[in-house]
């Protein structure tokens, strides 16, 4: 009776074992799981950055956050980062798109806020009921304040843990090939086979290609219609 897998992700030992192949030492004599993983590890980060240049989704992430009023100013919060309360999620790469809603009014849907990127800092406006434009610099989201409770909605880049285990699943779907050919190249750059290296890394670079070309195929369907260059937004500060 044939198994049926629990999950589609594959696991860290199938690109060691692909790896392992490609480099002719299947048996792992040479090239254990201990010395390759930092190289899988590398060229994971390395698939992820190429995804997330090309706008692949599959790095995206979605948190909501509250953030209370300061008992003795009655604002919120004035930034959100690796060390305020609440953090920014410890896998926040960059923030895409912030929402808020009031936090007393569950039943409110999240309204957009503006992102600030004229620079210099943001603008110096007077807290409200509401934040209503935020400024993602020196990693961290910069806010103006509000009057009342308020609950962020965050959409981010997310960075995928680490393998550790063979065991550990890759979080990019069908990702073996790219994964275990990229993994090959460096291992065969480390013992100087720099020509061997070299061919693996093209076949990794297609791999990736069409893996790429498999996340971003549907979108493809959809229309665009680029903005005239005569187009501004406007934006009115309630």
């Amino acid at each position: 009776m044939p198994v049926v897998p629990t999950t589609a992700y594959s696991q860290a030992e199938d690109a060691l074992n692909l790896a392992r192949a490609l480099v002719n030492d299947a048996a792992g004599t040479v090239f254990t799981d201990t010395l390759l993983m930092p190289l899988l590890n590398s060229a994971y980060r390395g698939l992820q950055r190429e995804l997330a240049e090309n706008g692949v989704s599959v790095l995206a992430e979605q948190q909501d956050l509250a953030l209370a009023t300061d008992p003795t100013s009655g604002i919120t919060p004035m930034e959100i980062s690796d060390v305020s309360s609440p953090q920014l999620p410890t896998d926040c790469l960059a923030p895409h798109m912030l929402w808020e809603r009031a936090t007393c009014n569950t039943t409110d849907v999240f309204v957009p806020m503006e992102k600030f990127m004229s620079g210099g800092g943001m603008l110096n406006l007077q807290p409200s009921t509401y934040l209503r434009l935020w400024e993602w610099r020196e990693d961290k989201v910069n806010l103006i304040g509000a009057t009342q409770a308020i609950t962020v909605r965050i959409r981010y880049e997310k960075v995928l843990p680490l393998l550790t285990l063979g065991t550990d699943p890759v979080q990019i779907r069908s990702a073996t090939d790219p994964l275990g050919f990229a993994t090959a190249a460096l291992a065969a750059r480390s013992r100087g086979a720099r020509a061997l290296a070299q061919d693996l890394l093209g076949t990794a670079q297609m791999a990736t290609e069409n893996l790429i070309e498999r996340y971003v195929r549907p979108e493809q369907t959809k229309g665009r219609r680029r903005m005239p260059y005569s187009y501004h937004r406007r934006i009115v500060y309630l």
